[in-house]
């Protein structure tokens, strides 16, 4: 098998050697530029993300105070901390959707 590839011209052999350098340049920088284009994905990801938590973080005051109110109106409301019988949930969800009536039969 030496005796083969020592007849193989020395010309041959750096050619081998050129093109497979280059395949391994090309190989490198493809490999660098997927890495690249993840790492710009993951950046406008991440980005994109902060924006929404900003948003959150500025509205979240807003809609802990509108809650407050709305707990607020409902505590003025008589009779609204009373536990409501059993089985009147029926009767409250078919008042609710404005079916006139609510007993089967």
């Amino acid at each position: 098998m030496i005796a083969l590839l020592s007849r193989i011209p020395i010309k041959y052999w750096i050619g081998l050697g050129v093109v497979v350098t280059i395949l391994t340049l090309w190989g490198a920088y493809a490999f660098q530029k997927s890495r690249a284009d993840r790492a710009v994905t993951e950046a406008r990801q991440a980005t994109v993300t902060a924006d929404a938590l900003d948003k959150v973080a500025t509205k979240t005051d807003q809609i802990r105070v509108e809650t407050k109110e709305k707990e607020a109106q409902v505590d003025q409301i008589e009779g609204s901390d009373t536990r409501l019988p059993d089985g009147f949930g029926k009767s409250l969800e078919c008042v609710r959707r404005g079916q006139r009536d609510c007993n089967p039969g």
